[in-house]
């Protein structure tokens, strides 16, 4: 009889188990949901030598420049400097109102580590990993380090 209550015991606790289970998956599942992509795909594939003028400012932590004719719409990819071995690039696509196509402008020339969409103000912080106060951050890309060469991909 003992053995029985057991093994019911163990039975209801595994029930509950997977009821619990079934029912925290989809808040823990929404929790790590990608970000939507609201800037369509577009082929990217260039490389930035650090040592050309206009890219001397990506010597300093902190700092962006804008590649011009590149990404979606051709509005242009913004690297920035985020650590001493580390680079960001994103599309200066405004991802607030893609259709209307808008690039984000660099502040203070990129020395201020954020970019502004003119149309609808977001203000873009690239140490947050592109992301304005609201909505959507803007598209990143890859970028890969080889001593003073960067390549930007997707």
């Amino acid at each position: 009889m003992l053995i029985f209550e057991k093994n019911n015991a163990m039975r209801t606790a595994k029930i509950v188990l997977f009821g619990l289970a079934a029912l925290l998956t989809p808040i823990f599942h929404s929790c790590v949901e990608e970000e939507p992509k609201i800037v369509p795909d577009v082929y990217v594939d260039f490389y930035v030598n650090l040592d050309l003028p206009e890219f001397t400012s990506l010597n300093a932590i902190n700092n962006a420049v804008k590649v011009a004719n590149q990404g979606y719409d051709k509005n242009g990819i913004i690297i920035y400097r985020y650590t001493q071995d580390e680079f960001l690039a994103f599309d200066a696509t405004c991802p607030q109102h893609i259709g209307n196509s808008t690039s984000v402008d660099l502040d203070d020339n990129g020395a201020a580590g954020t970019a502004t969409c003119s149309h609808c103000n977001a203000i873009y912080r690239f140490m947050n990993l592109g992301y304005p106060d609201k909505g959507y951050p803007l598209k990143r890309y890859s970028v890969t380090v080889s001593g003073r060469i960067l390549r930007i991909t997707n």
